[in-house]
C-alpha cells in the first residue's frame, strides 16, 4: 500500500514540533498528505501562547515552500497546550479527549518513556514512533537493532527511530536547506578547525531523510503482522568519511566563504588543535572586534566564532571515535516501498556529497549568516595581507637595500 493511501484522512500526534526535526516533520506531512490533521503539543513560552508559537513557525523559512503549494495547510494543525513531562502529556482533560481518534503518535521531543506507553490511552492508537539519537545505544563499540532493556519489556506498536547526528537537507524542501546553525552545518561549509579523526565515517543524516524514515517506519510498524514490542530502526548517514565531507566541499567554501577567520577542516591533535583556533581565530576576531569599537562601530565577529566554535565542540564526542551499527531494517525498508514511494519519501539513498555541500553553503549564507559580516571579513582579511607584506617588507627587504646603500657611500 502507497503510503499517501495508508495515511489519508487520518489523525496525527506530533510532539517536539519546536525542534528542528519536529518542524521539519510537520512540514512534510502537510505537504505530502492533503487531508491528514495535526494536533502537536506545545508549551506557552516567552510571552507566547501555543497558537502563537505555531504561527511562528509556519512563518519560518522552511514552510516557505508549504505556504506556497498548501496556503491552508495551518488549518489542520491543532495545537495543544502540554508537557510530554507530565502524564498525558499535561493537556488539559477537554483537549485529551480530542485525541480519541488518534492513530499515528510521532515523538521528536527528548524523554519518551510517558509517549511509549501512551498507546495504551488511546483507543484507536495503531503505532508510535519515537525519534532518539543513535549515539545513546552503543555498547562495546556495536550498536544493535534491538530495543534496551527497558524498552524491550513495552508492549503494543511502538517503532524506535535512531538517528545519527541531524544535517542539513539533501532535497527538501530545497537542497542544501539549513536554518538552524549546528556542529554538522559549520563543518560542512568550512566555517572553521573542528577537532576529531577525519578517516572515520560522517555519523551525519541529511533531516529529510530522518524525516522520511519517521514517516515510512510508522505504515511498516502498524502494518506488521505478528510483531509485539517495540522494533528498532537505526539510520544510516550519508556514506563518506569525514574527510570526504572536507575535501568535497572546498569548492564551496570557496564560492560561499563563511565569515569567520582560521584554518578549516579537522585535526585529531588536541594541543594543536586549540593553539592553532587560539593564533587563527580567536585572535583575529578579537583584533577586528577591537578596531570595530574604537571606530564606535558594533562588535562582532569574535561573537560569531565563538557561535561557531560551540557548534564545532558539538561534533568532538561523535568524530573522535568510530561507530559501527546494525542497518538492516532501513535498508529493507526502502526496498519495501512502492517506487513512488521510494522516489517521494527516501529513507536510504546515495548521495552527490560534493553537490549536497555546495547546496549547504549555499544555504547557510542566505539563512544563517550575516551579510555584512561577509564584506567586514574580506575587508580585515586584505587589511592582514597588506600588514604581512609591509612587515615583511621592512623586516627583510628595506634593511638589505638600506644596506647596499650605506657600502655605496662608504666608498667614497
Amino acid at each position: 500500500m502507497a503510503l499517501s493511501n495508508w495515511y489519508a484522512d487520518r489523525e496525527l500526534l506530533l510532539t517536539g514540533v519546536t525542534s528542528d526535526v519536529g518542524r521539519a516533520l510537520l512540514e512534510k506531512i502537510l505537504r505530502s498528505f492533503p487531508r491528514v490533521k495535526v494536533y502537536v503539543i506545545v508549551r506557552s513560552r516567552h510571552g507566547f501562547n501555543k497558537d502563537n508559537r505555531i504561527k511562528n513557525i509556519f512563518l519560518s523559512p522552511r514552510f516557505e515552500r508549504l505556504r506556497l503549494e498548501v496556503p491552508d495547510a495551518i488549518s489542520r494543525v491543532k495545537a495543544l497546550e502540554g508537557n510530554v513531562l507530565y502524564d498525558e502529556l499535561g493537556t488539559l482533560k477537554t483537549d485529551w479527549e480530542q485525541l480519541q481518534n488518534v492513530s499515528v503518535v510521532m515523538h521528536a521531543a527528548g524523554p519518551s518513556d510517558r509517549v511509549l506507553r501512551i498507546y495504551q490511552e488511546l483507543p484507536r492508537l495503531e503505532v508510535v514512533v519515537v525519534a532518539s539519537s543513535i549515539f545513546r545505544y552503543a555498547s562495546d563499540g556495536q550498536i544493535s537493532e534491538s530495543p534496551l532493556e527497558k524498552e524491550s519489556v513495552l508492549e503494543g506498536p511502538v517503532a524506535l527511530v535512531r538517528v545519527p547526528l541531524i544535517g542539513p537537507a539533501v532535497r527538501e524542501p530545497m537542497p542544501g536547506f539549513v536554518d538552524i546553525f549546528k556542529g554538522s552545518t559549520a563543518l560542512m561549509v568550512g566555517a572553521g578547525l573542528a577537532r576529531g579523526n577525519s578517516k572515520f565515517q560522517a555519523e551525519i543524516i541529511p533531516i529529510d531523510l530522518a524525516v522520511n524514515i519517521l514517516i515510512a517506519v510508522a505504515w511498516e510498524r502498524a502494518t506488521a503482522k505478528n510483531v509485539k514490542g517495540p522494533v528498532v530502526y537505526n539510520a544510516a548517514p550519508i556514506g563518506c568519511t569525514w574527510n570526504d565531507l572536507i575535501k568535497k566541499g572546498r569548492r564551496g567554501n570557496q564560492k560561499f566563504t563563511y565569515p569567520t577567520f582560521g584554518l578549516r577542516g579537522m585535526t585529531s591533535m588536541a594541543a594543536a588543535h586549540w593553539i592553532l583556533v587560539l593564533l587563527f581565530e580567536c585572535l583575529p576576531s578579537a583584533l577586528c572586534d577591537t578596531i570595530l569599537g574604537l571606530l564606535g562601530a558594533k562588535k562582532r565577529l569574535l561573537k560569531e566564532q565563538q557561535r561557531v566554535r560551540n557548534a564545532l565542540r558539538s561534533l568532538e564526542s561523535i568524530s573522535s571515535r568510530p561507530w559501527s551499527a546494525e542497518r538492516n531494517r532501513v535498508y529493507l525498508l526502502q526496498q519495501r516501498l512502492t517506487l513512488e514511494d521510494q522516489d517521494a519519501f527516501p529513507v536510504a539513498t546515495e548521495i552527490d556529497i560534493e553537490s549536497y555541500v555546495m547546496c549547504t553553503a549555499a544555504a547557510a549564507k542566505k539563512y544563517c549568516v550575516d551579510e555584512s559580516n561577509i564584506s567586514l571579513v574580506k575587508i580585515f582579511r586584505l587589511l592582514f595581507f597588506f600588514l604581512i607584506v609591509a612587515v615583511l617588507f621592512f623586516t627583510f627587504v628595506f634593511p638589505f637595500r638600506g644596506y647596499h646603500v650605506f657600502e655605496k657611500h662608504t666608498e667614497f
